[in-house]
């Protein structure tokens, strides 16, 4: 039997602030409500599940329906209390409203419902910045606190850094920077400066998982390796992202950073512009590499996804890519010696929704060290 979702409300308008103890008063009350007569509840049997709190920064800009659609699929994996902050920094009049739902899944013909409540948070004006004192008394102790950032993390936001402290990790999506240089590298200052505290998680670094694997197996062909050290040039071409077209691509960055860092390469010197691309030099002692990032407007995939990555040695001795194809739903890998080629590894490169991705960055707690590796590379890029 399909699963269903179960979605009631109460709307709570304070003339001051928000009444914490009202609303936690209506969650009960719900809870308790939840096996009437008239409820498939009554049947089947309530089980309230908390693995964790899900506090949701976003705006009116962004679409209500849409993000309702997506956290229904969250709760069904990662039942718990959803927090959603809507900030409307813009209203002229300050004010502040609360929602409480209660979301449920059944699961099977005659299974136990396994539901999870949600808050929504309403504020306009200048009462946005003390909206963390409404969400911190709402958390549900013992369990971990998620804040999924809905838009570009600032370093002198006073609520961002509120709400930040409270959680054990913070999600951001780098896909969706809107200035990729300076908000790369402010992320990079951001965690660097409130390290080990600041533990993030980028939905776009998991985009790359699937390059990253690829990139990765040329190192595991005893064959290559000799050829691989002595690689002169890497270039990566990506889809122009739509907020910045003439900017390079965030998920181009995360991944040059991330082939910095694994390679043990600093970058030297500032960036050049060449033509229709950028260029710099990455160093290890003696050895120099040029890097070069190139827009692919033709290319398969996504705005600000990657085409393609290729390195090659002096004189095309040997070649290496991984290219996306198939419109966007294959990776390939493929390498040259001489004369010889070799198809290698062939993956399917699925695009995964945005739900799926976030339930990906919920499920640990660790802070990720390869990623801010790979930022802080990416952010020498750029600075």
């Amino acid at each position: 039997m399909p699963l269903e979702t179960q979605v009631s409300a109460v709307t709570l308008v304070p003339s001051q602030g928000v009444d914490i103890g009202r609303i936690e008063k209506e969650l009960a009350s719900m809870w308790s409500g939840a096996g009437d007569a008239g409820d498939p509840a009554a049947h089947a049997g309530v089980t309230r599940a908390c693995t964790l709190n899900l506090v949701v920064y976003t705006t009116p800009a962004d679409d209500g329906d849409k993000l309702e659609e997506l956290l229904e699929e969250v709760n069904e994996r990662h039942p718990g209390r959803t927090l959603i902050l809507v900030a409307d920094r813009d209203a002229a009049q300050a004010r502040i409203e609360a929602y409480v739902s209660m979301r449920c899944r059944l699961l099977g013909a005659a299974g136990k419902q396994i539901c999870g409540e949600q808050v929504t948070i309403e504020a306009g004006g200048t009462l946005v910045e003390t909206a963390a004192t409404a969400v911190a008394p709402l958390l549900v102790p013992d369990v971990p606190v998620f804040l999924w950032w809905k838009d570009v993390p600032h370093y002198e936001d006073k609520l961002f850094d509120r709400l930040a402290q409270m959680a054990d990790r913070v999600v951001i999506d780098s896909a969706v920077f809107d200035h990729p240089h300076a908000d790369l590298l402010r992320l990079a200052q951001m965690i660097g400066q409130r390290s080990p505290r600041m533990r993030v998680s980028d939905i776009n670094w998991g985009r790359l998982n699937s390059w990253r694997t690829l990139l990765a197996s040329f190192w595991d062909v005893p064959d290559y390796r000799p050829m691989l050290g002595a690689i002169d040039r890497l270039t990566i071409s990506y889809r122009p992202p739509a907020a910045a077209p003439g900017e390079i691509a965030a998920s181009a960055l995360l991944l040059a950073g991330w082939l910095a860092s694994r390679l043990d390469f600093e970058v030297d010197g500032a960036s050049m512009r060449a033509g229709d691309g950028t260029e710099c030099r990455v160093r290890k002692g003696a050895r120099s590499v040029a890097l070069a990032l190139l827009p692919d407007k033709s290319g398969d995939g996504a705005a600000g996804s990657i085409s393609s990555v290729a390195g090659s040695t002096e004189g095309g001795a040997m070649t290496f890519v991984v290219t996306l194809r198939d419109g966007g739903t294959r990776l390939a890998t493929e390498a040259r010696i001489g004369t010889m080629r070799t198809v290698g590894r062939v993956i399917g490169h699925p695009l995964r929704s945005d739900a799926d991705r976030l339930c990906g960055e919920l499920a640990f707690l660790s802070r990720d060290a390869i990623y801010e590796e790979a930022l802080a590379r990416a952010a020498k890029l750029v600075g």
